[in-house]
């Protein structure tokens, strides 16, 4: 139960981000893309793509937006 808790908030954060952090997410993450080819394809430097992965990941992490994860 706490796997599919957990899922569902991940993916509820995955589709709160904006349509271009996602799009470049997926271009590393499903794409399989490097970054240099993730900047080509969005138009972007690689430090945003840089920026942007992380963010996703923090996001998902639970992290994003100014929450802090509890230990």
């Amino acid at each position: 139960m706490i796997r599919w808790l957990e899922l569902r908030r991940m993916r509820r954060a995955f589709r709160a981000l904006p349509e271009h952090d996602r799009a470049i997410f997926a271009s590393v993450r499903f794409d399989d893309l490097d970054y240099v080819e993730a900047a080509e394809r969005h138009g972007c430097s690689v430090e945003e793509v840089e920026r942007v992965v992380m963010r996703v990941l923090l996001a998902l992490d639970g992290r994003g937006a100014g929450r802090r994860r509890r230990e």
